[in-house]
């Protein structure tokens, strides 16, 4: 999908630091949204990337037991497009820099056999930073036939905004089930750009059926922000 950013971005590449499933919130988090308070929602998160005739993607608060707070974000994009973001306050990205969620997909999109996969994500999380004039991110996104490990260099709105994407879940990965996730984002970052993430930093979740005319769900447990796990053992993979 085509994210869009008020005076920040998201952008990154390299290390996903592990992932599996059932993993619910850690201890040591520096910040965390479990989403279990929706008021948060309007007073703390944005609605952008909202196009011209296209509908708008659905952010929402709604109950689930099986959540870890029994609340979860749902996102449905119903022939849509669009993304919400927020900046987390306070984090400090030199302690924790490791973005850690739990998400599954309900509805995935629709593509025939041979039609072609566009630009189209049921889910996706950016982070990243920059300006109106320059904008950086790295993007986590829910694919549909691309291989999961891919990474790609996008260039959106002329060339202003890049993005780092890594595939991370895709068409065979299991509807229904929970999966945590974790990336070191500042890793991701500095291998796509050079550079560390400016210590204020935007997060957005989003979702566009609008090409392929699906209707999808996915449902967000929490996301957080926690200490890399290198004392631990923690798993790395490229």
């Amino acid at each position: 999908m085509k994210p869009f950013v008020s005076l920040l971005i998201f952008a990154g590449a390299v290390l996903l630091c592990g992932s599996g499933k059932n993993d619910g919130p850690r201890a040591d988090a520096a910040w965390r949204n479990s989403f279990r308070n929706p008021k948060l929602l309007e007073e703390e998160w944005k609605f952008d990337g909202g196009r011209f005739l296209v509908p708008r993607t659905r952010f929402f608060v709604t109950d689930e037991p099986s959540a870890s707070d029994g609340k979860v974000l749902a996102v449905e994009s119903d022939k849509a497009t669009g993304v919400l973001l927020t900046a987390p306050s306070p984090v400090d990205l030199k302690k924790t820099p490791v973005m850690r969620w739990r998400w599954r997909l309900v509805r995935p999109l629709e593509l025939g056999e041979n039609e072609p996969e566009q630009d189209e994500q049921p889910v996706v999380i950016y982070f990243g930073d920059g300006s109106l004039v320059r904008q950086k991110c790295v993007g986590y996104r829910w694919e549909y036939r691309t291989p999961i490990g891919e990474v790609r260099t996008l260039k959106y709105a002329a060339g202003m905004m890049t993005v780092q994407a890594y595939c991370v879940a895709n068409k065979d990965t299991p509807i229904g089930e929970w999966i945590t996730e974790e990336r070191d984002v500042v890793a991701d970052f500095k291998a796509a750009y050079g550079v560390d993430p400016n210590e204020y930093f935007i997060i957005s979740v989003g979702a566009n059926s609008q090409y392929s005319k699906s209707n999808t769900r996915a449902e967000i447990d929490f996301i957080e922000f926690v200490p890399r796990e290198k004392e631990t053992g923690g798993r790395k993979n490229p």
